[in-house]
């Protein structure tokens, strides 16, 4: 009970952190050793906690790949390529309602943590032609930027899953939560797009050019995914390739220099603090145990999941970072004797309960980012939730509640 106490504890240092206009990265640093000291597992155990994230290929690899794709967004947007899509694809589809949720879907490919503001301006922009509220225009970002994140192999909440388990199937778990996106994008159709006036396909400008200009313009989004899925090669290596077709898009001019300027060291230490805290939860072994001994005397699913809701929820809400929250729930879901299906429904169930914490949280960057760009508030922005937010949920449980019966 005392390392779950320190636990909640220490997470609760970094929304007092961050309302002190510390960083993202030193508020996570910060309570890494907050946990670290006070968790009651020892020195020799904090030490090789630190270290161990420095020497294990997974971890590394996840460092390595935020890295990469922090610099791709950074010279994408640099050299005006986001522009071109965004201009592009307003005359490949012809409709503004169409475009205004296609943009935030297909900037969110970069997985570029506050990438939201990327995609804000567009949409705003889009939004107003068209007389789309405010506070309309900022779920509409919000709600269709996150998806990507869900199945994208090189998104960090799929390589935190890959480095928290040694036998899970990463495919397994993209397909389950392709059921989550679908659901996002059906509940965010019907509540912030299927009542907005259809404006008419210019079919003049949908030309056999344009398309190709689409399809060469996105291609440095796609490309590491295609040659890693072919090669096996590592994403952080492949994303090369796509800064190789940036280069040869681009005026060329300082290239080098926009690429290691767009080096988001911030974001690469968010990730390095988050995988700490993660090695040092299972240092933790008394928390570990009494959670592992909740699920396994509960008996049912039921008990597992309402425990996991909270928790997961709990957790993304107060850092408002969906990996900080799966850095407590994965170890514990790690712990479980259940059998292979069930530990993939309990991944799926975890992903979406912390990214439903993390998405409403007012300490959730894209929301910051989104909010101040749209010219609203927060409360506004909740308003337009209201419904977002319960149904969501109970989307999520329900197909939670359909794969154990088909799967389980």
């Amino acid at each position: 009970m005392y390392q779950l106490l320190v636990a909640c504890l220490s997470f609760l240092v970094i929304p007092v952190l961050i309302k002190k206009k510390f960083k993202l990265s030193q508020t996570i640093v910060m309570a890494s050793l907050v946990l670290g000291v006070t968790s009651g597992i020892g020195f020799r155990k904090f030490v090789e906690a630190v270290t161990g994230v420095f020497l294990k290929a997974s971890s590394l690899n996840t460092i390595l790949v935020v890295m990469m794709v922090s610099v791709l967004g950074g010279v994408m947007k640099h050299y005006g390529i986001l522009d071109v899509i965004v201009e592009t694809m307003q005359k490949v589809v012809g409709s503004k309602k169409k475009t205004i949720g296609l943009i935030p879907a297909l900037i969110g490919v970069l997985i570029i943590p506050g990438g939201a503001l990327l995609s804000a301006p567009f949409v705003n922009t889009i939004g107003e032609k068209i007389g789309i509220s405010p506070p309309r225009r900022a779920a509409i970002n919000l709600v269709f930027r996150h998806m990507a994140m869900f199945i994208m192999p090189y998104s960090t909440s799929i390589l935190i899953v890959s480095s928290s388990f040694d036998d899970v199937s990463i495919p397994f778990v993209i397909f389950l939560n392709s059921f989550f996106v679908l659901g996002i994008i059906i509940i965010g159709y019907f509540l912030y797009l299927k009542n907005l006036e259809n404006d008419p396909v210019n079919s003049t400008e949908r030309t056999l050019s344009n398309i190709k200009k689409l399809i060469i313009y996105t291609s440095p989004i796609y490309a590491c995914v295609v040659v890693t899925g072919i090669t096996g090669l590592p994403f952080y290596l492949t994303i090369f390739i796509s800064l190789l077709i940036v280069y040869l898009l681009s005026d060329k001019k300082d290239f080098i220099k926009k690429m290691l300027q767009s080096v988001n060291v911030h974001i690469v230490i968010t990730v390095t603090a988050v995988l700490i805290m993660q090695s040092i939860i299972l240092q933790m072994t008394d928390m570990l145990t009494l959670f592992n001994d909740l699920f396994v005397n509960s008996g049912n699913m039921l008990t597992i999941s309402l425990v996991l809701l909270a928790a997961s929820f709990f957790f993304g809400y107060i850092t408002g970072y969906q990996v900080a929250s799966l850095a407590i729930t994965l170890p514990l879901i790690a712990q479980l004797n259940v059998s292979y299906e069930m530990m993939h429904i309990y991944i799926y169930l975890a992903t979406g309960c912390s990214f439903i914490g993390y998405f409403f949280s007012p300490l959730h960057l894209c929301q910051a980012f989104t909010v101040q760009i749209m010219g609203v508030s927060t409360g506004e922005l909740y308003k337009e939730y209201r419904w977002f937010a319960p149904i969501l949920l109970i989307y999520l449980m329900l197909t939670v509640f359909l794969m154990r019966l088909i799967i389980g």
